[in-house]
């Protein structure tokens, strides 16, 4: 049975996870036609592109009634490719738009300014899906459209000192103080229990 790719949320990259993972190299890039393609005569249904892919673009399916269904999700996603760059929650920095702090050092210079701040702890193990996550200019307008947001990938001996018990982690400031401290990750579908959060 086929591969699936929905290439609305796919970056179409040479350098794709399916195609490194791909044990048989039916996952292949195709130079002719600048694009991901697979064979189906190599594959052999492992799966591994699926589960290799961040954007959950690809998928394996074993029947042909999986196929029909999942490709009319595919026909019916209103995403597009622009969604794999939008800041979001839980994910690295893709641009210059929310800083990404270098040192606790520059945390605490963030925290004690005048505006409210958003610091968002993370470590580099525990990085989280583009496209499952909420967006951060969704989060700073539910706290205030005035604060500030910054991330920082903290080391894992780190989390306890600062009162950190899971990963991501939102610490919320106002003038300086400390007010909320929200721990773990929330995905798009879990939005409206972050946001809960953040006004209460």
């Amino acid at each position: 049975m086929p591969v699936l790719i929905n290439f609305k949320i796919c970056d179409n990259c040479a350098d794709c996870n399916g195609i490194r993972v791909c044990p048989v190299g039916a996952f292949h890039w195709d130079e002719e036609n600048r694009t991901i393609a697979v064979d189906k005569d190599k594959c052999i249904g492992c799966g591994l592109c699926g589960t290799s892919c961040t954007n959950d673009a690809i998928a394996y399916v074993e029947t042909q009634e999986e196929a029909d269904e999942l490709q009319k999700e595919i026909d019916n996603d209103p995403r597009t490719i622009a969604d794999l760059f939008v800041e979001r929650y839980g994910a690295m920095p893709i641009n210059d738009q929310y800083t990404f702090e270098s040192s606790l050092e520059k945390v605490n210079n963030r925290i004690n300014s005048n505006r409210p701040v958003i610091m968002e702890f993370n470590t580099e193990e525990n990085i989280n899906c583009l496209l499952k996550s909420i967006k951060i200019s969704e989060i700073v307008k539910e706290f205030d459209e005035k604060a500030t947001y910054s991330k920082f990938i903290i080391k894992p001996e780190d989390l306890e000192k600062y009162g950190i018990s899971e990963v991501p982690c939102l610490k919320l400031f106002r003038n300086g103080k400390h007010t909320k401290t929200i721990n773990g990750y929330y995905e798009e579908k879990d939005k409206q229990k972050l946001f809960d959060l953040l006004k209460n």
